[in-house]
């Protein structure tokens, strides 16, 4: 083989090798885009429970515009997941978003647009029962969401479950 045959070969083989290199630094870097654009759950189930907080006041008080503005908000949270796909430590909060999440709201926007305000109440503890399901069974049974009272402005249990 010739010098330059032999030069050839080698850069051909350095080139091969460094097109490999920035192949595996592109997934890389794919990857690393892929979970920036993850919504973050904390601050998405933060929006979940300060608009169903919010949402149980504006049913106390009938207020339809205000009913419909929350009901909308957690829509579009639970769509945040649900589009996003997100898993948690292996749990799929999206797709559990999808099936324990949205069928609740939708039930409470229903008896709203039918201005059955008891019902839409009812429809309400559903919706946080729906919430606590999930924790259970994701493996979060401390989070607990309820109704909020004068006693505790949030609309969670904070108390030691046994």
């Amino acid at each position: 083989m010739k010098p330059s045959t032999t030069i050839q070969a080698v850069l051909i083989l350095v080139l091969l090798i460094l097109a490999s290199w920035q192949f595996l630094k592109i997934d890389s870097l794919e990857e690393e885009i892929h979970e920036l654009k993850q919504p973050s759950l904390y601050v998405t189930m933060n929006q979940l429970q300060n608009q169903s907080h919010k949402l149980f006041y504006a049913l106390e008080n009938q207020n339809q515009e205000l009913v419909d503005f929350y009901i909308h908000e957690l829509e579009e949270s639970a769509e945040t997941l649900i589009e996003a796909n997100v898993e948690y430590h292996g749990q799929p909060v999206g797709e559990l978003s999808r099936t324990m999440l949205l069928a609740p709201v939708e039930s409470l926007e229903e008896a709203v647009d039918d201005g059955d305000w008891e019902l839409a109440n009812q429809r309400y503890q559903v919706l946080i029962q729906s919430c606590n399901s999930c924790h259970v069974s994701t493996g979060y049974p401390a989070i607990v969401i309820k109704q909020p009272d004068m006693e505790n402005p949030f609309n969670q249990d904070f108390s030691v479950r046994e």
